[in-house]
């Protein structure tokens, strides 16, 4: 590569690094090359999957970007962390917690929420070719601790396996969002087939 080849590709670098840093201030300043970020909406990553975990980037995810421009999770909460030895452990801390949470907040009266917990067949792994479990609403993989509202159409007697998001905590109000009036949806949110047929 000659000297003005190697000026061009210095160029295009910088400009790429620019207009990266243009679309996110905040966060892509500090990565221009390789570094930890939090993803916003201006994240060019954001609702893109992970290359370790399969998971989706949502608002707030802590992130590491390599010098390739690789993006994956830097967060305790999922397997694909750098750092495994701070690895929480979801335990009967956790379950007590959002147990007391119920409580204090408790959803919807009649609405049966559920809690991914550890093993639920919704946060299976992807097979190979197949994606993750995602919300019917907002598309963000299930992760483990997100509460959802399993077959909305029908959630005291499921007819499927599709889960929208009702997670206050993680700011996910997508069954909100699919039914905003009380049993005003005539419609379910993946076949729009009409709800009383």
């Amino acid at each position: 590569m000659n000297q003005k080849d190697k000026v061009q590709l210095s160029l295009h670098e910088a400009f790429n690094q620019g207009a990266a840093i243009a679309i996110d201030p905040v966060n892509n300043a500090a990565i221009q090359k390789e570094g930890q970020g939090t993803t916003t909406l201006s994240s060019y990553w954001l609702h893109q999957k992970c290359p370790v975990c399969s998971h989706t980037f949502r608002l707030g995810d802590e992130v590491y970007i390599d010098k390739n421009g690789i993006v994956r999770h830097n967060s305790v909460l999922l397997n694909c962390s750098e750092n495994n030895s701070h690895k929480l452990d979801f335990s009967q801390e956790t379950s007590a917690f959002f147990s007391g949470l119920d409580r204090a907040w408790p959803p919807p009266k009649d609405l049966p929420i559920v809690r991914l917990d550890e093993g639920h067949e919704l946060l299976a792994a992807p097979l190979k070719g197949f994606q993750r479990h995602t919300c019917a609403v907002c598309s963000h993989t299930l992760r483990q601790n997100d509460r959802v509202v399993i077959c909305p159409c029908s959630p005291h007697q499921p007819l499927c396996k599709i889960a929208v998001h009702r997670d206050l905590i993680h700011d996910l109000n997508c069954f909100e969002a699919w039914n905003p009036g009380a049993n005003s949806q005539s419609y379910c949110p993946v076949t729009s087939r009409k709800l009383d047929e």
